[in-house]
């Protein structure tokens, strides 16, 4: 091996170290997106409908993301009760919305637009 090949491999093992260590030490609190239509739902995922949140208690484990869908005619909002994650603001019919609950909780929510609507996700370790 040359010593520009040593140099490279040097290189690019301190860039994965820098970026493992990055990614170790990231916040603890949930992380959120908004995004169109064009987000796909996985299993993880909760509906808008008939003005409710279904299902109003979804069981997740730590890490996963949640994707809400607005699939009624009416915009509505992701609303955490007590701010742990930030606010979807307002989700046209057909758009989504994702939080990423990194750690175990209860995290309460509702929508900001008709309050009556509330639910909650359950985080497990």
């Amino acid at each position: 091996m040359t010593r520009r090949h040593i140099r490279v491999l040097a290189s690019l093992t301190i860039l994965g170290a820098v970026l493992m260590f990055i990614s170790c030490s990231s916040s603890s609190s949930p992380s959120s997106s908004t995004g169109g239509g064009n987000m796909t739902p996985g299993p993880d995922s909760v509906n808008i409908v008939n003005f409710a949140f279904t299902p109003s208690n979804l069981a997740i484990t730590a890490g996963a993301t949640v994707t809400w869908t607005n699939k009624s005619n009416t915009a509505h909002t992701v609303t955490s009760d007590n701010g742990t994650f930030t606010s979807s603001g307002n989700i046209a019919p057909n758009g989504t919305y994702q939080v990423t609950f990194p750690s175990a909780g209860t995290f309460d929510y509702h929508c900001s637009i008709h309050p009556s609507m509330t639910a909650k996700v359950t985080v497990s370790p």
